[in-house]
């Protein structure tokens, strides 16, 4: 297992985060929308204690080299399973390997 680092940008609130976890060290040769969701799983068990968060993605950037995606988007929280347009929250994730 390899530890990545993740910072997640709340674009709506300013407020940020920064994370990591640990997945499988093929991870950063997946396509980016993967890499993502990888981190989302993550979260979803581990940080998000306010019920399940879906997300859409808008666009993800992957830097091979680098190995770094960055990804804009939107969150879906959705508390006690009811969900409306009101609980988007526009989101930019940074993801590298540690």
């Amino acid at each position: 297992m390899v530890r990545y680092n993740v910072r997640l940008l709340d674009s709506q609130s300013g407020a940020e985060g920064e994370y990591s976890f640990e997945h499988r060290a093929d991870l950063m040769d997946r396509p980016g929308d993967e890499i993502v969701a990888a981190f989302f799983e993550h979260a979803d068990r581990a940080l998000m204690d306010r019920g399940h968060v879906d997300y859409e993605l808008n666009g993800v950037v992957k830097n091979k080299a680098q190995k770094t995606v960055v990804a804009i988007g939107s969150l879906h929280r959705r508390e006690n399973g009811d969900q409306d347009e009101h609980d988007k929250q526009p989101f930019t994730v940074f993801i590298s390997a540690a």
